[in-house]
C-alpha cells in the first residue's frame, strides 16, 4: 500500500513539475518583448508629463518673481 502511495505522490510531483515548466515556457520572447515595449511607453509618458509639470512650475515661479519685482518697483516709485 505504501508503494502505491509513493507511486501516486511521485506521479503528482512529476506532473506538477511538467506543468510548471510548461507554464514558464508559455511566456515566450514575443510576449516579454510586448510587455517591455508597453512598460517603456508608459515610462516615457510619465517622464514627459513630469517635465511638463516641471516647466509649468518653473514658469510660474519666474512669472510670480517678476510680477513681485514689478509691483515692488511700482510701489517704490521707480
Amino acid at each position: 500500500m505504501k508503494k502505491l502511495q509513493a507511486a501516486v505522490i511521485a506521479t503528482f510531483v512529476t506532473a506538477g513539475a511538467t506543468l510548471s515548466s510548461s507554464a514558464h515556457a508559455a511566456l515566450d520572447e514575443a510576449t516579454v518583448t510586448a510587455i517591455q515595449t508597453e512598460v517603456l511607453g508608459d515610462v516615457s509618458t510619465a517622464v514627459q508629463a513630469g517635465f511638463a509639470v516641471l516647466a509649468v512650475v518653473l514658469a510660474s515661479s519666474i512669472g510670480f518673481s517678476l510680477l513681485g519685482r514689478f509691483i515692488s518697483k511700482g510701489a517704490n516709485g521707480g
